[in-house]
């Protein structure tokens, strides 16, 4: 019994335990409905929470609801605002493009935002505005359409010369951009799949007059900022920047099959500068990440260098290709690379620079650090005579110049060989160092280091062996042994 006394609450628990035991004992039979009653809900409001109704496999747990998207820009939209329809089945190309002028018009006030909700997005190619901001929902995906006839054709690129592929124009991307500036796409993991198994298909039956269309491709803009999203299947190559000053990809995973998905590079940066690349996980069919700038006299011609870029803190596998690539597009020159705390497992190669005579240019300041390898089947490969040619028209005494290469903490397992770097009488590798290297190997072979027409050095610890050419200096930088002239060695070419 309660009672208020001068505005004040007071409980009386007189007799309280009597009253209790008699009311107990003269309503069993309520109070055991009540009981059976309240468990039933309960048990069905948890069973709510843990079935997924039809799914025919037993419980399991509910899907979260997808997070808000954060506020990037002054403005905000959904695709949805503009007639998106989000079921993999309505293309959605007229609601992209009236977004994208939409966020155009902001272009003086900070730019705009357009948010991609959590759906399957079927859209052909689009173009991106400056100053704006792309953002992909958890569960969002934004499919490529599959009926080529949907994709424009492009000119090929000036330093290219031809298509890629094929002579005359090319498909131009799924996501496209020219001559912008200020481009952010980003998200919580939403994805762009660009559907390549079609591409695929036709390329290996030679059913397509044109070049394959890349996934993203952004031309001479600048301040490109790529995060937090997944890109999958491109028909061609995944990410290529062109021509771009400033761009960034962090914490990006892009994805496709490690065989029957041919030249599917994670990211080309082509003739680009100040480029950083990290935090990322690539397995892709072809090189997870190649560093290009043009293609034999197109892109002496075209004459823009890639240079300044930094690759760190980056797992790739590439199966029939290798993790990190310089080339062989690289007449315009490539320069200033970093590459530092790199996992490459299950690859054919590791990191490897492949060019040829008619390519010209120069590949120069070189650095590679703290690189792991794990079961990968040539470590370290430099190529001079990658021979594929735009057209008959390349220069003959156009020879690549390969100076200031540096390998060092380089270690790994499951390594077949370590090192094959041929130059040749036309293309010598000059001033190559190898600095604290531990490779495990697995396959037994007398020349372990295979090198022709290289000059430079071994500095402290390296196994396996190093070949003969090189210089062998102490910790503390003192000559040891001079290098030989040696230009021809035993060549393991199943590499």
């Amino acid at each position: 019994m309660v009672e208020t006394s001068g505005g004040r609450w007071r409980l009386h628990l007189h007799g309280q335990r009597r009253s209790a035991a008699a009311f107990l004992a003269a309503n069993k039979t309520l109070l055991a409905a009540v009981w059976v009653a309240g468990f039933a809900l309960v048990f069905l409001w948890q069973s709510a929470s843990v079935f997924v109704a039809g799914g025919g496999g037993g419980p399991r747990p509910a899907p979260a609801p997808s997070r808000p998207a954060p506020r990037l820009r002054p403005m905000a939209y959904n695709l949805t605002d503009f007639g998106g329809v989000g079921d993999g089945r309505a293309v959605n190309t007229r609601a992209f493009e009236r977004a994208v002028e939409t966020v155009s018009a902001f272009a003086d006030q900070g730019g705009a935002q357009l948010n991609v909700p959590p759906g399957r997005w079927l859209t052909g190619p689009f173009n991106l505005t400056s100053h704006m901001t792309l953002f992909l929902a958890e569960g969002a995906e934004i499919l490529g359409i599959t009926d080529e006839r949907d994709w424009p054709l492009m000119p090929a690129l000036p330093s290219y010369g031809y298509g890629r592929e094929r002579k005359g124009p090319r498909f131009g991307s799924l996501i496209h951009g020219q001559n912008l500036k200020d481009v952010v796409i980003t998200g919580h993991n939403g994805s762009i799949n660009g559907q390549g198994e079609v591409w695929w298909l036709k390329h290996r039956r030679r059913m397509l007059k044109n070049t394959r269309p890349p996934l993203v491709q952004l031309m001479w803009s600048k301040d490109i900022v790529i995060t937090n999203i997944t890109l999958r299947n491109s028909p061609f190559w995944h990410f290529h920047p062109y021509d771009c000053t400033n761009v960034t990809v962090s914490d990006v995973t892009i994805l496709a099959p490690i065989s029957g998905a041919p030249n599917t590079d994670g990211i080309d940066p082509d003739s680009c500068e100040d480029v950083l690349i990290e935090n990322c996980y690539i397995s892709v069919g072809d090189d997870a990440i190649a560093i290009k700038s043009g293609w034999d006299q197109y892109g002496i011609a075209y004459g823009r260098p890639s240079s300044n870029i930094l690759i760190r803190n980056v797992t790739v596998r590439s199966l029939v290709s290798a993790g990190i690539s310089i080339g062989s597009e690289m007449s315009g020159g490539v320069a200033n690379v970093m590459v530092e705390n790199v996992r490459i497992w299950d690859s054919r190669r590791g990191m490897r620079i492949k060019t040829a005579i008619g390519r010209g240019g120069y590949i120069r300041n070189i650095s590679y650090s703290n690189i792991t390898f794990d079961n990968v089947r040539a470590a370290i490969v430099i190529k001079v005579d990658y021979n594929e040619h735009a057209d008959d028209g390349y220069d003959r005494n156009a020879f690549p110049d390969i100076t200031g290469i540096s390998f060092k903490k380089i270690h790994g397992w499951g390594v077949r060989v370590p090192v094959r770097a041929h130059g040749s009488n036309y293309i010598p590798i000059k001033d190559i160092t190898f600095q604290d290297m531990s490779v495990g190997i697995s396959y037994k072979k007398k020349h372990i280091f295979q090198c022709s027409y290289i000059e430079g050095r071994v500095i402290g610890s390296v196994f396996p062996k190093p070949c003969e050419n090189l210089d062998v200096y102490d910790e503390q930088g003192q000559l040891l042994k001079s290098g030989a002239v040696l230009n021809s060695t035993e060549v393991d070419y199943d590499i």
